[in-house]
């Protein structure tokens, strides 16, 4: 079979573009949610939540370009140009780099505020989250590269990283040993603790995904696997840190149900 055959080198991003589809919705569905259940969120977090999901819209955009030019523009058409010269995959890797640099960046905010300011794991946590988004957008110049450069390895690997501190991280600091055993707001704490993990997990398997693919593809049909979790990444991320912002409301009304002020349980800060 010929490596420029549309099924063989697209079927893995068009999976991994419906899927992505389907996450966009629900994303859609969250951003409605924040904007009714938190109207007294600061303009500046308001502001950053709305640029992450226009960047997201930009992101779904693209692929819909792209897969239009893939699938009917190109559908009989197989040559170079018309399959590696594709405005549209740029602008959408672009878009996933600053959707995934973003929420990076808004966890590390969310690390600086649980660990009390650690300097050296919120530092570690930026460096990764820093090579990720510059592994990409600096040595990304053609489609092509996506599958074969260096330094789109080095970056699955190190955004596969910053995911999995962000993830134990969390875990480590909120665990009820180090909170202590009040029964008061223990149930908080575990339910704080289980939302924030259960996102990392959810992008830190796609980000693990991303990084696997790239070390065991080969160098013909395989190299274009890594093309359904890269899809899908974006949109992982997105709705990742919409889950964990909207989890504050059903959080904070078990607390006034028992009488407790949300402002009583200081793992879960105003975010501002």
């Amino acid at each position: 079979m010929v490596v420029n055959s549309v099924e063989l080198m697209w079927g893995p991003g068009v999976i991994g573009f419906m899927i992505a589809t389907a996450f966009y919705g629900i994303a859609f569905g969250q951003y409605i949610f924040y904007l009714r259940s938190f109207p007294q969120d600061s303009k500046r977090l308001k502001f950053f939540i709305m640029m992450v999901f226009c960047l997201g819209t930009i992101h779904e955009y693209a692929l819909i370009g792209m897969y239009w030019s893939i699938l009917i523009s190109c559908r009989r058409s197989t040559s170079l140009e018309c399959m590696t010269k594709l405005p549209w995959q740029m602008l959408g890797v672009f878009m996933a780099c600053w959707i995934v640099f973003a929420v990076q960046c808004f966890y590390a905010h969310r690390v600086w505020i649980i660990t009390e300011y650690n300097r050296l794991i919120t530092g570690i946590i930026c460096a990764f989250a820093i090579a990720a988004f510059g592994g990409l957008i600096f040595y990304t110049r053609n489609p092509v590269d996506l599958f074969g450069k260096k330094w789109c390895q080095i970056s699955a690997v190190a955004g596969a990283l910053c995911d999995i501190l962000i993830t134990g991280t969390v875990w480590w600091f909120l665990r009820p040993a180090r909170t202590g055993n009040v029964r008061s707001k223990l149930n908080y704490l575990n339910k704080l603790t289980q939302i924030f993990v259960n996102m990392g997990l959810f992008t830190c398997i796609m980000a693990i995904a991303m990084a696997v693919l790239y070390q065991v593809q080969d160098g013909g049909l395989g190299q274009f696997y890594s093309a359904l979790p890269g899809s899908l990444l974006a949109k992982t991320y997105l709705n990742s840190m919409m889950a964990v912002l909207n989890a504050r409301k059903s959080i904070r009304e078990q607390q006034l149900e028992v009488g407790r002020s949300p402002m009583e349980l200081p793992t879960i800060p105003t975010i501002r």
